[in-house]
C-alpha cells in the first residue's frame, strides 16, 4: 500500500492484526465450536479452558483497559471460579505459557483477543447453554461489558501510529494470545462436571 506520494503506507492495526491471526482464529472457534454447550460437561470444559487460558493474560488486559482506554474492567477470573464451582469443576487445567505473550508493549495485541472473545459470547447467550432451565445462569457469559472494551479499543488500533518495533509486538502477542487459548483447550479435555443434582 502506498499513499500519493508513493510511499509505503502501514496499514491499520486492526487489519494487521486480522490478517495476522485469521488462521488461528479459525481454529480456535472450529475448536470451542464443537463442544455441546448444552450439556453440563460441554459447559465446564468451555469455561475451564477460558479460566485456564485469562489467566496469564488477564493482568495485562486488565492493566490496558485500565490505563489505556479508562474502562473498569471485570473481574472475569473471579466471575470463572464462581461459574465453575456452581458447576462442580474441581479444577482448571494448567498450561505453559507460550513464548511472546508478554512482549513487551503488545497488551493491545492481548486485548485484540481478549474483547474479541467476548463477542463470540453474545452469540452464544443468544443460542443459550446448558443450566438456564435449572436455575443456573453464567456471570462470565453472561457479562456483556466486553462489547464496551471492543468499541473502545477499534479506534485505537484504527487510527494510532505504530511504529515497526510496535506493530511487531501486537502482532506477536495476538498469536500467542490465540495460541493460549488453544493450548488451554487442549488441556481441559477429560474434565467433568460433578452430577449432584
Amino acid at each position: 500500500m502506498q499513499d500519493a506520494l508513493g510511499s509505503p503506507v502501514m496499514p491499520d492495526m486492526l487489519t494487521v492484526l486480522r490478517e495476522a491471526t485469521g488462521p488461528s482464529h479459525e481454529r480456535l472457534d472450529a475448536s470451542f465450536g464443537a463442544l455441546d454447550l448444552m450439556t453440563r460437561d460441554g459447559l465446564g470444559r468451555f469455561l475451564a479452558a477460558h479460566a485456564a487460558g485469562l489467566e496469564p493474560m488477564f493482568p495485562a488486559f486488565r492493566g490496558f483497559l485500565e490505563s489505556e482506554l479508562g474502562l473498569e474492567c471485570p473481574d472475569y477470573p473471579a466471575m470463572l471460579r464462581a461459574d465453575l464451582d456452581a458447576l462442580g469443576v474441581d479444577a482448571v487445567p494448567s498450561i505453559e505459557t507460550p513464548a511472546g505473550l508478554d512482549a513487551a508493549g503488545g497488551e493491545a495485541g492481548i486485548a485484540y483477543v481478549v474483547s474479541g472473545s467476548r463477542l463470540g459470547l453474545v452469540v452464544i447467550r443468544q443460542r443459550g447453554y446448558w443450566g438456564e432451565s435449572k436455575g443456573f445462569r453464567s456471570a462470565y457469559m453472561s457479562d456483556g461489558r466486553g462489547h464496551d472494551a471492543w468499541k473502545a479499543l477499534v479506534p485505537v488500533l484504527r487510527t494510532r501510529a505504530y511504529a515497526p518495533d510496535q506493530a511487531e509486538a501486537l502482532r506477536t502477542a495476538a498469536l500467542a494470545a490465540f495460541e493460549t487459548f488453544a493450548r488451554a483447550f487442549a488441556a481441559s479435555a477429560g474434565l467433568a462436571a460433578r452430577v449432584d443434582g
